[in-house]
């Protein structure tokens, strides 16, 4: 795991009596890395009233608890989550916390899109909130349901790896874009071609279409990049070439601008249907990604060169401060309302700046590894980020917290896509990908402390600690015979049903054993396999697996390679 103790020393952020006492109590290197950053809740002086001692007794049990939880100590950090809520009951980050220790020691199992046979290169929901679109290396795109991981609709088969995809606004169109450089529309529900002349050079790595549906663009590591007539496939740009790669494209939410993100040191604004260039935006390195702002009145540019930096569309002259990193800057985006901007870098760091102060809102969120891609949840209330690690973090933005434990992926970059409903954050990585719940948005009731108690003893083998069943049977009936609809209530009624109708997770709609149905009716080794692996507890739907399972015709063993 990541220390930052050397890192601590070198910024001299903390009295060095201090650091040793922080270290000498086992406080462990998440604890350092959040004082480090100066984000240690409120101070307590001589004389500190007992409200604002336990508001920082219940951040470092916070602090604390997700050091436990990360290194496996999942009972322990149960009940020290219990405590920070009963210390300071509008802990949002630990309350946030709590259900994520919660949904995953009821639930075991999550939404999973399984099919591709090699590395996926994209993920992403349909603006509708209905679909999920992924890309693969295997040379297919994947239509699936985001309510229940099946498949839409036959793959999306192409020649050549698929490096990019994208859905239009109103979600009935699929553009792709492919390693040899071929750009395709397709019907999202038939997953037929509906426009396939579109070639140019390079790998396509940014497909998209304008609002309205009817060009569609797309960029190249071989810096080209090109629009054409959606329906017929036939270009309306000449090709638009520059020196080095074009990173990213994408159109203004009227349509009548289209950005570029280019290694020749500069973003590039055109005209979609002509090619002709509107005006440059200028800097002393490679752009790798820029953006409208919703209002279309700004753009926002990430650089090599250590910097984001805001730009007035109309005229192309900078807006306030620049905003500064240690190394180069990967990505910048803003929130819904543009109040916002969260930058990636390669210094390990993400941070979310205030576009009315050019400030930072909250300390610089500090990771292992360089970041390559941060983004806002539609409600600015969470930020997801991606690192070298292979590693999907989700953070605060109100307070710079952690709210769950990373999302380590083995194999292939991870990408990620936020629900338009505000509920999941989808990520993918290898050949598969995962729907997981987002927390309420809301602080937790008092109940959750004592379930969190509860939790902890489920799976302890400490034999001291015993639950008070009194206490949670009560809990119980109440949440059950509430009539209110908050996201915590309807929390508490999914942990307390029954497993054989518990949805999957809390805001799933699919209940474990149509989970197990689904996967069977799929029919492949892979799905069986994963039904399998749920049905171990019940008997019936084991008996059914295998049965489908004795069905397949037998593996084949790996065909070895000759050795030279």
């Amino acid at each position: 795991m990541f220390s930052p103790y050397k890192w601590l020393w070198r910024q001299e952020l903390l009295p060095i009596p201090v650091l040793m006492f922080v270290l000498s109590q086992g406080g462990g290197s998440l604890i350092a890395q959040a004082i480090a950053n100066n984000n240690q809740g409120p101070s307590v002086s001589v004389g500190a009233t007992k409200t604002s001692a336990a508001v920082t007794e219940s951040y470092i049990d916070y602090l604390k608890a997700f050091e436990l939880a990360e290194t496996g100590s999942k009972p322990a950090a149960l009940r020290l989550v219990a405590e920070s809520l009963r210390l300071q009951p509008g802990n949002l980050v630990a309350s946030r916390f709590a259900f994520r220790l919660l949904a995953e020691q009821r639930a075991n199992t999550a939404l999973r899109l399984q099919g591709h046979t090699g590395v996926i290169t994209s993920a992403s929901y349909s603006p509708d909130g209905t679909k999920i679109l992924t890309t693969s290396k295997d040379h297919t795109a994947r239509v699936w349901d985001a309510r229940t991981g099946v498949q839409l609709t036959p793959s999306l088969d192409h020649d050549d790896e698929v490096v990019s995809g994208v859905f239009s606004s109103d979600s009935k169109q699929i553009a792709t874009g492919t390693e040899d450089g071929k750009v395709t529309v397709w019907d999202a529900s038939t997953s037929k071609r509906l426009a396939t002349s579109m070639q140019f050079i390079g790998s396509a790595w940014s497909v998209s279409f304008s609002p309205d549906g009817k060009i569609v663009a797309a960029s190249s590591d071989e810096g080209k990049a090109r629009t054409w007539d959606a329906a017929t496939g036939k270009p309306l740009s000449p090709l638009i070439e520059y020196h080095e790669a074009a990173y990213h494209v994408s159109f203004s939410s009227d349509g009548k601008a289209l950005l570029i993100a280019t290694g020749d040191n500069f973003a590039d604004l055109r005209d979609p249907r002509t090619g002709v260039r509107i005006r440059q935006l200028r800097r002393g390195n490679d752009i790798y990604s820029a953006q409208f702002s919703p209002d279309n009145k700004r753009i926002v540019t990430a650089c090599a060169d250590s910097t984001a930096e805001i730009w007035d569309a109309q005229n192309g002259t900078p807006i306030g401060s620049v905003m500064s990193h240690g190394f180069g800057v990967g990505s910048a985006e803003f929130n819904s309302d543009a109040s916002l901007i969260v930058t990636a870098s390669k210094d390990h760091a993400v941070r979310i700046w205030s576009t009315s102060s050019d400030k930072l809102t909250v300390p610089p969120l500090q990771h292992p590894a360089p970041v390559g891609r941060a983004s806002f949840s539609l409600d600015s209330k969470l930020v997801a980020t991606v690192a070298g690690d292979k590693a999907v973090r989700l953070w605060d933005t109100s307070t710079g917290e952690q709210i769950q434990l990373p999302t380590l992926l083995s194999d292939g970059p991870p990408y990620f896509s936020f629900s338009p409903d505000g509920l999941s954050l989808l990520i993918a990585g290898g050949s598969s990908g995962w729907v997981i719940d987002l927390p309420p948005n809301e602080e937790a009731p008092s109940w959750v402390a004592d379930l969190l108690d509860f939790a902890s003893t489920l799976n302890n083998f400490d034999h001291t600690m015993q639950p008070d069943l009194a206490r949670i049977e009560a809990i119980r009936v109440k949440v059950n015979s509430s009539k209110d609809t908050d996201r915590w209530t309807l929390f508490g009624k999914w942990y307390f049903t029954d497993i054989t109708q518990r949805p999957i997770s809390p805001w799933s709609h699919v209940s474990l054993e149509n989970y197990v149905n689904l996967l069977i009716a799929k029919g492949d080794r892979p799905s069986l396999e994963y039904a399998k692996s749920l049905s171990r507890p019940f008997p019936s739907w084991l008996t059914k697996v295998n049965s489908a399972l004795a069905k397949l015709p037998p593996e084949q063993p790996p065909v070895k390679k000759s050795e030279d």
